[in-house]
């Protein structure tokens, strides 16, 4: 099912990692931007909020390559 970004929430404790890294947003920016396909981004709807809960990576990299939808497993 197609989300918009804008919609999923990221502040509610669901990042297992301790950081983003940076080098890989940026990696796959570019790879988004020449055409690579990556596997949707996991995400639990409570009924008010859709809570990314994996993906956060290509989360950051969908909105530095300013996509405004993506593909989620809800």
């Amino acid at each position: 099912m197609k989300i918009k970004l804008k919609d999923i929430r990221i502040d509610g404790g669901t990042q297992t990692r301790e950081m983003i890294n940076e080098n890989t947003v940026v990696e796959y920016v570019e790879s988004m931007l020449d055409g690579a396909q990556f596997p949707a981004i996991e995400v639990f709807d409570d009924g008010i909020n859709k809570w990314l809960v994996d993906g956060f990576h290509r989360y950051f990299a969908y909105k530095r390559a300013d996509v405004k939808e993506v593909e989620a497993n809800v």
